[in-house]
């Protein structure tokens, strides 16, 4: 790469890091204990009588809020399906029996504005979440409770604020329960791995650099098993995208064993280059853990390097946060070590200046 960054060097790191990515990283547990404050703001809640759906409506950074709430609902055994949009058509199946959150950080997401009016337009029981723009103002037209989160951040750094708020309106709701006990709990177990990740624990001691160290060179491929662990495969590849400026690539247990795990077969200089990452949990189901193993054996000759990262914590969703902190970091550092700025994304802001354009 020609670069030579020293990853224990804090000076160096931070000056690359000029917008701020690791301070944001450091304040996540602070943002959980908060949003979990935001939770409980006194708005007026849809009624849950009757709901045959729920549904959240989001793009990128705020698209993750629905995919982890799904996590958490499935995980609790919900008796509802809980569906994220990322995209201009509302399913047919919304109603108004049907529950839905519109999460836009900005409040201006064109593709989340598109379906928040298509649910209001079907009599939907909606609930926003936002930091202002155009969002929050319609809310406030229609009457739809919102729940406003702090502005000036990235959207990717914003998890805590934006999913948050979905689970404990569910919780308030009668959908869930416990949920939120558990997040006051997680966010201990939160702190204790910033301690672990902050930029100045030595690479020796900190295994967010070390492996962000490794894949330098690499193109990531991120595996999970079927629920919460592949909802955090999703987000490192994200994290890999946004944040390292990476291409980044992710599959689940067993549907890939379907077909990507030929995929490697040829091609071998591409494959080479690609270094697959295998997130675990305590308790798998036995047979995804023995495809898991079979799995890896397979491919060990194909791919450049093969690494696993088994989530900790006490519940699944501490499990969740902990796998979602470590890829946070890592993507971070991972920019770092390229010499790369993690926040900016000019890439996207030019996309949506010329959608603008006239």
């Amino acid at each position: 790469m020609g670069l030579e960054i020293d990853m224990d060097n804090e000076a160096e790191l931070t000056a690359i890091d000029r917008e701020g990515m690791l301070e944001a990283l450091e304040g996540f547990p602070g943002q959980v204990r908060e949003a979990l404050d935001i939770g409980e703001f006194d708005l007026t809640l849809p009624s849950p009588d009757d709901l045959n759906a729920v549904v959240v409506l989001g793009m990128g950074g705020s698209g993750i809020s629905g995919d982890v709430a799904s996590a958490v609902a499935a995980d609790r055994g919900l008796p509802l399906p809980v569906t994220t949009v990322k995209g201009y058509q509302l399913p047919s199946l919304v109603d108004e029996r049907t529950l839905v959150f519109a999460v836009s950080y900005s409040g201006n997401t064109e593709e989340t504005l598109d379906c928040f009016n298509q649910a209001l337009d079907r009599g939907a029981r909606l609930v926003t979440v936002s930091s202002g723009g155009r969002l929050a103002e319609l809310a406030g037209e229609y009457g739809v409770p919102c729940f406003k989160i702090p502005g000036g951040l990235q959207p990717r750094a914003s998890l805590g604020y934006l999913f948050i708020p979905i689970v404990s309106v569910m919780e308030r709701i009668g959908l869930l329960s416990g949920v939120t006990g558990e997040l006051r709990a997680a966010a201990e177990m939160l702190d204790g791995r910033s301690r672990e990740y902050r930029v100045g624990v030595s690479l020796d001691g900190n295994p967010t650099k070390r492996l962000a160290k490794d894949l330098v060179g690499y193109v990531p491929v991120v595996y999970g098993s079927e629920g919460y662990v592949a909802v955090a495969a999703m987000r490192w590849k994200a994290q890999f995208n946004e944040n390292a400026k990476i291409p980044s690539f992710h599959n689940s247990f067993p549907e890939l064993n379907h077909n990507e795990t030929v995929g490697w077969r040829n091609l071998a200089d591409i494959c080479s280059r690609c270094q697959l990452v295998v997130l675990r949990e305590p308790g798998e189901h036995p047979r995804v853990e023995k495809r898991i193993r079979i799995t890896m054996d397979l491919l060990q000759d194909s791919v450049g390097h093969i690494t696993q990262v088994c989530a900790r914590g006490s519940n699944s969703i501490e499990r969740l946060l902990d796998l979602i902190y470590f890829g946070d970091y890592t993507s971070v550092y991972l920019a770092l070590a390229l010499g790369q700025d993690p926040t900016p994304v000019t890439r996207i802001e030019e996309l949506k200046k010329r959608l603008a354009a006239k």
